[in-house]
């Protein structure tokens, strides 16, 4: 593009920038001489030992680092049409904030290409943000599926970091968010490998239906309630809606379940899902709980089910839940995760046991977001050496589906304040 742009006119200025560079050898110099000789257009370039010149015009392509720029040194570039920012995931606030009111002719674009890293990065605000999202940007994913030139031997990479690496698949082939010391709870691909997996597989869905609510933090939107709603294996629905306020919110979800043959929904407890709490406990004195339905409270911060059982039961060298898991929370995401890891195996051929794996209906509402919120969640260190989880890394939003999804799949009953059953 930068070629065609500079043949198009030939006063066309282009700066090819990063964050850092420390030499010609690592900007995209080289790239862009080997198109100009495989275009067949040497002869309307003048290749220099530090930039490129267009014959018969003042345009010019050259190469930059952001950091060496100070705010008035920047200027330098107020003239140039085309800036286009390398590995734009490492661009700085400081230098994004510096390049944006330069590159301002007449026409001028600044292109930034990218893997995505982490969802704070300055560019991913600017460009893929929810608030960020701007009228004047064109915004194109591409990884190499996209790719009708790809080489046998990156397609054989692939394949192997798919089995094999899936916590660094997603974030090394399909721009996914980063996942820093493996410290993922669900890799994406394992999410990506249970959609439709019961359909692939031929599996009757069968067993208890349940329901999980995910309360939202308020009635101005911003925030939004999540049911999810389960069948044995499979995850069959998941919608969201406005806040509200907790009172209509219960009654919905009531009659959602009503409606679907759901008489156990399991909601968060926690605080404004104390509202769910009172509106249940006033329906019931209203007479207006529905015939056989109840609704359990399911609190993260509680202690772990089965404290002295052992994370994998089969294994004497496994240790207890009360010393792997910081909370309820914890355990209940690493629950999730444990079906995830089998779903992704039954799906790439390996034995599985059915009641043990997530399948996910590949209908269901949104599931981009569903797998975004899935993989977000990530796992850390108690003070006390035991698993926690962090659901809103680097400022994330609070992931409602997924959290709606691991209490459907996690169904832990509070018959009384100091008993629990799971089921």
């Amino acid at each position: 593009m930068v070629v065609e742009e500079m043949i198009a006119d030939p006063d066309c200025s282009v700066v090819c920038v990063r964050e850092i560079q420390k030499s010609l050898t690592l900007s995209a110099k080289k790239l862009i001489e080997a198109k100009i000789v495989a275009f067949g257009v040497s002869h309307l370039f003048r290749v220099l030992k530090t930039h490129i010149e267009r014959i018969d015009g003042s345009g010019m392509c050259i190469f930059q680092g952001m950091q060496d720029h100070t705010a008035d040194s920047v200027k330098s570039l107020e003239g140039f049409k085309i800036a286009w920012v390398e590995e734009a995931q490492s661009l700085s606030q400081r230098s994004l904030d510096l390049l944006r009111p330069t590159i301002r002719a007449a026409g001028s674009q600044i292109w930034f290409t990218w893997n995505p890293r982490r969802r704070g990065d300055p560019v991913e605000k600017l460009l893929r943000s929810g608030k960020g999202k701007r009228e004047d940007a064109i915004v194109v994913r591409a990884n190499y599926t996209d790719n009708p030139f790809l080489p046998v031997e990156l397609l054989c990479e692939a394949k192997d970091d798919l089995e094999n690496n899936p916590d660094g698949f997603g974030h090394t082939w399909l721009g996914e968010y980063e996942n820093i010391g493996s410290k993922v709870v669900i890799p994406a691909a394992w999410i990506r490998s249970a959609i439709g997996l019961a359909q692939d597989l031929g599996l009757e869905i069968t067993g208890k239906k349940y329901a999980a609510l995910d309360v939202a933090g308020g009635e101005e939107g911003g925030d939004e309630n999540a049911m999810a709603r389960r069948k044995g294996l499979e995850l069959t629905k998941l919608s969201t809606w406005n806040g509200l306020d907790t009172a209509i919110t219960t009654q919905k979800t009531a009659r959602i379940a009503v409606n679907e043959g759901i008489d156990e929904v399991y909601y968060d407890s926690v605080s404004v899902g104390e509202g769910v709490t009172g509106e249940w406990a006033s329906m019931g004195r209203r007479g207006e709980q529905p015939d056989n339905m109840q609704f359990f409270p399911w609190s993260g911060g509680d202690a772990v089910l089965n404290p002295e059982e052992r994370v994998e039961p089969t294994n004497p060298e496994s240790p207890l839940n009360k010393n792997q898991y910081h909370n309820l929370k914890a355990q209940g995401w690493f629950s999730l995760r444990k079906r995830f890891e089998n779903a992704h195996k039954a799906r790439n051929g390996k034995p599985f046991d059915a009641d043990h794996m997530i399948s996910i209906h590949p209908e269901i509402e949104d599931l981009e977001l569903l797998e975004e919120e899935l993989s977000q969640p990530q796992h850390k260190p108690s003070g006390k050496g035991k698993t926690m989880v962090d659901k809103q890394p680097d400022g994330a939003a609070s992931p409602n589906r997924g959290d709606a999804t691991m209490m459907v799949f996690f169904p832990v009953q509070r018959l009384r304040p100091t008993a629990q059953v799971f089921l």
